[in-house]
Order: structure tokens, then C-alpha cells, then sequence
């Protein structure tokens, strides 16, 4: 199961959380994994061919053994070091209210996804410059969302994010993102 691009494409993907979903069942383990970032663009709206990691946070769980898993399924797919991405923890206590549906269910994992609204207020808060894909990802979901005015944006933003955390960085890249949808956002 050699992948030498290093990326996560969406056949690769599932048969990751095919395997997590065998090994948690091995042992008799139930759990919950939401997915966030580039793995949902890579998952869901097929516009991203692969990520580099799997941005998530899990459910309560007996972390010694999953973590037991996680090492198992490292192994398997000969995944490197930080495959898993936890870092999400952090901006998502900028989130005001989570708005999670279900992407897929196994057997003994269940993956959750933030409706499209959340994910696009979460692009516009981390507004991060290339390489980082949040320019790219918040275009497709403007369009996926039927965006088309700056009010739109801005109350799509609110329900998730407090907007005295929209400052000059998430303001330009509004603006770009607006000019390169074309529409005039200033």
C-alpha cells in the first residue's frame, strides 16, 4: 500500500477508515471521528485530487488503545509522522456553534463532517496564504453554497464565528475572494 506522493487521495482515504473501522471492531470499540480541512474537500466535494493529512477530532474514546490503532494503521499505509492532525482543537474554540451531519458510518466508526456554512466560516477565519489551500477551498464553497454577495458571506460568517475576529487578513482575503468569483466585495 505504498503511496509515494506522500498525499491522501479519496480511494486512499476510505481505505484507511476501512481499516480503522476493522481495527476498532477487533476491539470492540466505537468511535466517532470528525473530519474537517482538506480532508473534506478531498472526501466530499472531489475538487481537491488529495491532502496531506487527516485534519480530526475524535470522539471520547480509550485513547491507549486507539492510539494502539493509530500506530497499526501507520504501519499499514506506511503513513508518516503527523498523518493525524489534531491542531483543529484550536481554531474550534473560535467556533460559536458546531453544525456537524454525517458523512459515513461503519460498522464501529462513524464520521462526522461541519455542514458547508461552518467549513467556509472556518476558511475566512484561518484566511491562510498559499500553500495552504483555505483561498481555493472557501471559492469552491462559495459557489457550492450559492454565495454571491459580501452580506451573504458575512452571515454565513456570524453564525459561526464571532466577527470581532475578522480582521485585515480575513477582510482581503474577502475581497479577493469576492473579485475572483466576480463580484465586487469591497
Amino acid at each position: 500500500m505504498q503511496n509515494n506522493t506522500g498525499l491522501l487521495d479519496k480511494k486512499r482515504l476510505l481505505q484507511i477508515f476501512d481499516y480503522l473501522n476493522e481495527r476498532l471492531q477487533e476491539n470492540q470499540l466505537q468511535l466517532e471521528i470528525t473530519i474537517y480541512g482538506g480532508t473534506i474537500m478531498t472526501l466530499v466535494y472531489d475538487h481537491r485530487p488529495a491532502t496531506k493529512d487527516i485534519d480530526c477530532v475524535f470522539s471520547e474514546i480509550n485513547y491507549k488503545l486507539l492510539n494502539n490503532i493509530l500506530d497499526l494503521t501507520k504501519y499499514a499505509f506506511n503513513l508518516p509522522d503527523g498523518w493525524i492532525n489534531e491542531e483543529i482543537k484550536e481554531p474550534l474554540k473560535s467556533i460559536i456553534k458546531e453544525d456537524k451531519e454525517t458523512y459515513k458510518t461503519y460498522s464501529n466508526l462513524k464520521l462526522l463532517k461541519p455542514r458547508g456554512e461552518q467549513l467556509l466560516a472556518m476558511k475566512i477565519l484561518s484566511a491562510r496564504p498559499e500553500p495552504a489551500k483555505d483561498f481555493i477551498d472557501a471559492n469552491i464553497l462559495c459557489k457550492d453554497l450559492n454565495i454571491k454577495t459580501k452580506e451573504q458571506l458575512l452571515l454565513v460568517c456570524a453564525k459561526y464565528i464571532p466577527l470581532t475576529l475578522v480582521g485585515e487578513r480575513q477582510v482581503v482575503f474577502m475581497k479577493y475572494l469576492g473579485e475572483d468569483l466576480g463580484y465586487d466585495w469591497q
